[in-house]
């Protein structure tokens, strides 16, 4: 997958000059409230350095930043394992609760359906009220195990599932790439 624009974003695979942009994410308590407890600069900046390495041959994270403004604005993460991905957006918190996620989500979901994919799926803290309903807007389906304690909620979206999702024209449209 190319970098690709949408109506509001440019997306575009990590590069080694993202250091600043990532490690601010990732130490950011904020933004990292719903994923995971932030990361010192150290351990972050080893992790971008992990990061840059496994970028090759298949880019697995991507910049999104807002075209307007022209600033990069979060982290997209798309990890494949043969027909299935695991997909997830981290913003700054000045950009998050925008339609920024929902918007590089559809336009990831159209590309990775559009070729060999055959499931994306996702999780988060269950009281990520932001992130539910994303998920419900896009079409993703929770995975519920009755009967156990859950620290992460699973959602997963199959390519059936997202094509008729778009045909029925339920949710926001979705922005088309020019690249």
């Amino acid at each position: 997958m190319q970098a690709f624009d949408t109506q509001r974003l440019h997306v575009r695979p990590l590069t080694e000059d993202d250091e600043a942009l990532y490690c601010s994410l990732y130490t950011d308590p904020e933004v990292m409230r719903h994923i995971a407890a932030p990361m010192t600069l150290e351990v972050a900046q080893r992790s971008f350095r992990a990061a840059c390495e496994l970028q090759s041959p298949l880019p697995q994270r991507w910049i999104i930043s807002e075209r307007d403004a022209d600033s990069d604005i979060g982290l997209l993460g798309l990890f494949a394992d043969g027909d299935t991905a695991e997909i997830g957006v981290v913003l700054l918190s000045s950009k998050q609760g925008r339609g920024f996620s929902a918007e590089a989500i559809k336009a990831t979901a159209d590309r990775v359906f559009a070729a060999a994919l055959r499931l994306l799926w996702t999780r988060h803290a269950p009281d990520n009220g932001l992130a539910i309903g994303l998920m419900h807007k896009l079409g993703f389906v929770c995975e519920h195990r009755d009967g156990t304690q859950h620290t992460q909620l699973r959602w997963q979206l199959s390519r059936e599932r997202w094509l008729s999702h778009r045909g029925n024209g339920r949710g926001v449209a979705v922005p088309r790439g020019d690249g």
